[in-house]
């Protein structure tokens, strides 16, 4: 074998997307990645503000609506968390 003759690696198929095209979507894919990243972070922190918040308005005061309160707006944060972290897909049904 030359130095001239390459050993095919694919099966010899030329492949069908040059340079640029290719960049193009690794970048995309790239900086779709990162936004969803950053996206799940922020819900996450919205999720913590809920929960804890919930979970401090249950305890801090001592009469029933507090409570029930409290205990509504800690299941909205697990809910937040669990739609970010793709536990659930209740919104899927609606894109």
């Amino acid at each position: 074998m030359s130095s001239e003759e390459k050993m095919a690696t694919d099966g010899g198929a030329a492949p069908g997307i040059d340079q640029e095209e290719l960049y193009t979507t690794v970048y995309s894919a790239t900086k779709d990645a990162m936004l969803a990243t950053v996206a799940t972070v922020v819900y996450l922190g919205l999720a913590a503000f809920f929960v804890f918040g919930g979970v401090d308005l249950a305890l801090s005061n001592s009469g029933t609506s507090s409570l029930i309160w409290g205990i509504s707006v800690s299941v909205i944060g697990f809910g937040i968390a669990a739609e970010a972290t793709g536990v659930t897909s209740l919104l899927s049904r609606f894109r």
